[in-house]
């Protein structure tokens, strides 16, 4: 899902063996995109279940302003491109800069330095762990079905025990009682689908509860987002970016990271991808069955 921050982070990695200092974090408005993302949930249906409702009115909410964010940065982006289209005002700015404050300069022309040399092995190590990260996702979902299969078991046999007893061919539907069947088969059938209701409820308790395998991934997917992917797109993009701004003097008033609201975005598309697997209601209801 990154791969886009990735290429960008790479060419503002290189582009910043310009830059001589990054200013302190502008006082632009810091709105948490985390503190819209809604709790998960914990029910085995999602038909009466208004989570995905709210995750995806917080998703839109997340991608909306982050448009506008990125709008504002595109701007202030052209200001600082405006700003090299002259090489003779460019190579004058960057003399005062660095006669201004010589020790400051050499420091960060050697983090720079160091930066341009790490960039080529740490950035594909990073896109790695997140690859790795997202590829979890769909086993947990496979071992996820495969204990459903096994939990729903009885279902299938006792459906095609139902099946041979009504002398019916292999690929009969046995979706819907056929109004031929005699009373006792709609009456099994009718077992069969509570039974099912039952055993999916059962392990549904497993893995959809707040303590179950889709929350614990859940859980190492954000932290992995919070704790390792922002941080580091942070450092390797928005500060190189942010120290050229101030190496040009382009002002940076209202400029603020989407690096946050990139995350926050991934996480609430994974989490609605992994919740659709839930059943939308169960098979009896007191008006069936």
């Amino acid at each position: 899902m990154q791969t886009r921050v990735f290429l960008r982070a790479a060419a503002a990695g290189l582009a910043c063996a310009q830059a001589l200092a990054a200013p302190p974090p502008t006082t632009a408005a810091r709105a948490d995109p985390w503190a819209r993302v809604p709790a998960l949930p914990t029910v085995c249906y999602s038909g009466n279940d208004p989570w995905r409702d709210q995750n995806n009115a917080a998703l839109e909410a997340v991608r909306q302003t982050m448009a506008r964010q990125k709008e504002i940065n595109t701007k202030i982006d052209d200001h600082l491109n405006g700003a090299k289209t002259d090489p003779m005002a460019l190579a004058q700015q960057m003399q005062q800069a660095m006669m201004k404050d010589p020790q400051a300069a050499q420091k960060y022309m050697e983090r720079i330095q160091q930066q341009g040399q790490q960039l080529p092995t740490e950035a594909p190590k990073q896109l790695d762990k997140e690859h790795r990260i997202e590829a979890e996702s769909k086993s947990v979902i496979e071992q996820y079905n495969t204990a459903l299969n096994k939990t729903l078991a009885p279902v299938g046999e006792r459906m095609e025990a139902l099946r041979k007893k009504l002398r019916l061919p292999p690929d009969a539907d046995m979706s819907l009682p056929d109004p031929s069947w005699p009373q006792w088969a709609w009456e099994e059938w009718r077992e069969i689908r509570r039974l099912w209701d039952q055993l999916y409820v059962a392990n549904c308790g497993t893995w959809w509860s707040a303590t179950g395998p889709i929350h614990a991934y859940l859980k190492r997917y954000r932290d992995f987002l919070v704790q390792e992917r922002i941080p580091y797109y942070k450092k390797i993009d928005d500060e190189s970016r942010l120290a050229n701004y101030k190496m040009m003097s382009v002002p940076t008033q209202g400029w603020r990271t989407t690096t946050d609201y990139e995350a926050a975005e991934d996480y609430m598309t994974m989490a609605d991808t992994l919740f659709r697997e839930r059943y939308s209601a169960p098979f009896c209801t007191p008006e069936r069955c």
